[in-house]
């Protein structure tokens, strides 16, 4: 049974402010629309542009509204000390699992890598999923490496996977027998063939019916329709990523009847061209 969790946005008031109203009936919605659970605070919510109180405070708003969902609790940051206050903040609060990307900024090594998961590991007693990925971060790391993070820690359960290195993907998977988590959007139907456990993917917040319709049609190993899905949703994210997606995304989650607000800066806004055009190739590429 694959999982499909939504990494949920922020939604910011015209100045700025989080409005925790609308939050509330985001995270309803996604639920009612398949979402097998919450990411909540993640690179989806703008996590880095929020103060300590504001990632507390979303993900307070996120357990009460998913009422009884799973909601994993993204608690990273540049520094030990802070990630392990956020961590034991989404322990009593009552997420189901916390999550981290590795610190970032500063060149760390691997050996201070692993030491920073492991760290985060033993501040809590639920479960810990790693959540790599390089191209933002900058820390590259082999599956043996990865591995070994997983492998020292027992509550170390799954890992986030967000590189197009699948064959890395399929190695940490065989090594470690945790459970990996794909996140890239654009190659979901590859990742699934890899046998990834399920997704996370920004884009969910706008068309999640499209992921659920490619896992349904691999399920019934009907392959090429589940290409055709696969092609519709990344003509979509095609159009998102050449836009700022954190806007854009706020755009069709507007689009689509939720009060999603506006990106926080110095993420910036999409004027009425690029708006119309992304609406225009999200309603041509529905399902």
């Amino acid at each position: 049974m694959k999982k499909l969790y939504v990494p949920i946005i922020t939604p910011f008031r015209e100045d700025e402010t989080v409005n925790y109203e609308a939050l509330k009936k985001i995270t309803k919605g996604l639920l009612s629309e398949g979402a097998d659970g919450i990411y909540a605070g993640g690179s989806s919510a703008e996590c880095f542009l929020m103060t300590k109180e504001e990632r507390m405070k979303t993900l307070e708003t996120v357990i009460s509204a998913a009422d009884g969902a799973p909601v994993i609790a993204h608690v990273g940051a540049i520094g030990t000390r802070l990630s392990k206050e956020l961590a034991v903040h989404a322990e009593k609060s009552g997420a189901s699992m916390i999550s981290s990307v590795p610190p970032f900024y500063f060149s760390y090594d691997f050996e201070s890598i692993k030491r920073y998961y492991w760290d985060l590991a033993d501040s809590v007693k639920l479960p810990l999923m790693i959540y790599y990925i390089p191209s933002n971060t900058g820390n590259h790391l082999s599956a043996v490496q990865l591995a070994e993070i997983m492998d020292g820690r027992e509550n170390i359960t799954s890992i986030k996977f967000t590189s197009f290195d699948y064959y890395e993907m399929q190695q940490l998977h065989e090594m470690t027998k945790k459970e990996v988590i794909s996140g890239k959007d654009e190659c979901f139907i590859s990742a699934m063939a890899m046998n990834a456990d399920g997704a996370i993917g920004t884009t969910f917040n706008c068309y999640l019916g499209h992921y659920k319709k490619i896992l349904s049609y691999l399920e019934s190993n009907d392959c090429k329709s589940a290409y055709e899905v696969q092609c519709k949703a990344n003509a979509i994210t095609t159009e998102l990523c050449a836009v700022n997606l954190f806007h854009g995304v706020k755009v069709l989650l507007q689009y689509k009847g939720y009060d999603a607000g506006i990106p926080r800066r110095p993420n910036g806004m999409l004027d009425e061209t690029s708006r119309k055009k992304l609406i225009d190739c999200y309603k041509n590429n529905m399902i």
